[in-house]
């Protein structure tokens, strides 16, 4: 199974003009509504810093709301007991709709987070792939039968467990809503969305999607907002069963925290601080494009960046200077031009986040390339990307995620000191080596300690397989067969076929 792209992708142009950009409001059993209290909050630009638009603060009277709207769904059955070949229909037409609303979903996108239109990293029409697939794995799995010495029959049920909510990030709004959602919904449950504060435009155009494509009112709500206004009464509403949070450590405890007394399930996919392994026979040609797209795309604020690169000794000098040359093509720009490759942070606390960790290393390193502001560019978050050197594994910039266009660049003379480099932190989401030696790959492939190992490639996906990171990169894994276990009850029955 492959993903649809649409064919104009490369001829996307984005409007730069904001005043149809409506505010933007939650949506709650089929409707777009203003929250009960009429709070609202400003949406800005991190391009221009202005305030584009605002969007509708949600507290816990909309939360209660969205969760009522959603367990009355659930209880009707409309959507919890419908066929799996309704449930197919519906998310395939509302995948046919995310592709037809490409550019708008871009546009809205580089408008909030200022995510370049013409860079995308698996974006809408990965959207659209999210919901392709679990609408076919939900139709095509099967439940397990047994028959025990010919006298007893027993089989399982996968069944939908109730409402879940969704807890997105501002980084890749709309991939990774739709990542959560297309399970959770394809297996029959219902669900209360709350996307980052960051990032509320794009997810207003699933409301509309969904709407369109024919999924019962209550099925899928969204309530905007902060986390302790909105997201906090949401995990602890009584009626909801689960939650599935992509986001900090620190978000994450506070989660399991509120959690527990009702002992509800959690999948935690959080932060990382990846190591790439480039070995002496790697092939630069290849690796060094893609090494820099892994740690510069997006700005940096990919969860699963590779943010360490570790380079063997004898060819360490020469990747030094073709990434720094390969960083230069990395010029920031205005996420509308389809030409840009690199846009800005995503807003004032990320940025001087960001640049707090530049002017640590400038004493724990040195900056071989970039760290400031780029030439021209007086507004705006924009940082150049940016390359250190000379800095020891254990220096803050090695061990705490930045989540910028900062790369640390540090050379080693054997496998195992590698590893116990890249292994020398608190996370654990993903890794990335570079050899052309089979062997070298799965040694390495095998002692290394995170959830997710690309080996000679970045961030190719095959959505069977499970996502997810160990130590404080999260905790649960989904993808396929591990997102239906998350998202359905599994029981079974027995019965004797001869009497007792």
């Amino acid at each position: 199974m492959a993903a649809s792209t649409p064919d104009a992708r490369n001829e996307i142009h984005v409007s730069t003009d904001t005043s149809a950009i409506a505010p933007a409001r939650h949506f709650i059993a089929n409707e777009f509504v203003d929250s009960i209290s009429g709070q609202t909050f400003d949406v800005v630009n991190p391009v221009t810093e202005q305030v584009v638009t605002t969007a509708a603060r949600g507290d816990v009277d909309d939360v209660g709301a969205a969760v009522g709207a959603a367990q009355q769904a659930f209880e009707s059955g409309e959507w919890s007991r419908a066929k799996p070949s309704f449930r197919r229909q519906v998310l395939m037409k509302a995948a046919d709709l995310i592709d037809a609303r490409y550019p708008e979903i871009l546009r809205r996108e580089a408008l909030e987070m200022g995510h370049p239109i013409g860079n995308p990293v698996q974006g809408p029409s990965r959207s659209a792939w999210n919901l392709r697939f679990f609408a076919m794995e939900q139709e095509l799995a099967g439940d397990h039968a047994f028959n025990r010495d010919d006298n007893l029959r027993t089989y399982t049920m996968s069944d939908p467990v109730g409402v879940f909510a969704v807890i997105s990030p501002w980084n890749a709004p709309f991939m990774l809503s739709t990542w959560k959602l297309a399970p959770a919904l394809a297996y029959g449950n219902s669900v209360v969305h709350k996307p980052s504060e960051l990032s509320p435009l794009s997810i207003g155009v699933l409301g509309e999607i969904f709407q369109e494509a024919g999924l019962p009112a209550g099925a899928y709500n969204t309530v905007l907002g902060f986390g302790k206004e909105a997201g906090a009464p949401l995990v602890e509403h009584h009626d909801v069963v689960g939650v599935t949070f992509t986001g900090s450590p620190g978000t994450a405890r506070d989660i399991a925290t509120r959690v527990a007394p009702q002992l509800k399930r959690t999948s935690f996919e959080l932060g990382g601080k990846s190591a790439v392994l480039v070995f002496a026979d790697a092939d630069l040609s290849r690796c060094v494009p893609t090494v820099a797209a892994g740690i510069f795309s997006n700005t940096g604020q990919l969860c699963i960046a590779g943010s360490r690169i570790l380079v063997q000794r004898p060819i360490y000098d020469q990747f030094i200077e073709a990434f720094a040359a390969e960083a230069a093509g990395w010029v920031p720009g205005d996420p509308n031009d389809p030409a840009t490759r690199l846009g800005p942070i995503v807003n004032k606390a990320q940025y001087d986040k960001v640049t707090g960790y530049i002017d640590v290393a400038r004493s724990e390193g040195r900056v071989l390339h970039g760290g400031g502001r780029p030439a021209g560019r007086d507004t705006g978050y924009f940082v150049e990307p940016t390359i250190i050197v000379d800095v020891e594994p254990t220096a803050r910039v090695c061990q705490e995620e930045i989540f910028g266009p900062v790369a640390v660049v540090m050379p080693f003379d054997t496998a195992e000191e590698a590893l116990a480099i890249a292994n020398g932190t608190d996370y654990g989401l993903a890794g990335y080596i570079w050899s052309e030696s089979q062997r070298t790959v799965h040694d390495v492939a095998a002692r290394l300690h995170t959830g997710m190992i690309w080996a000679n490639c970045f961030f190719e996906r095959d959505l069977r397989q499970p996502f997810g990171g160990v130590k404080q990169s999260g905790m649960g894994r989904e993808g396929g067969g591990h997102s239906r276990e998350f998202f359905t009850e599994t029981r079974f029955v027995a019965f004797p076929t001869t009497p007792r």
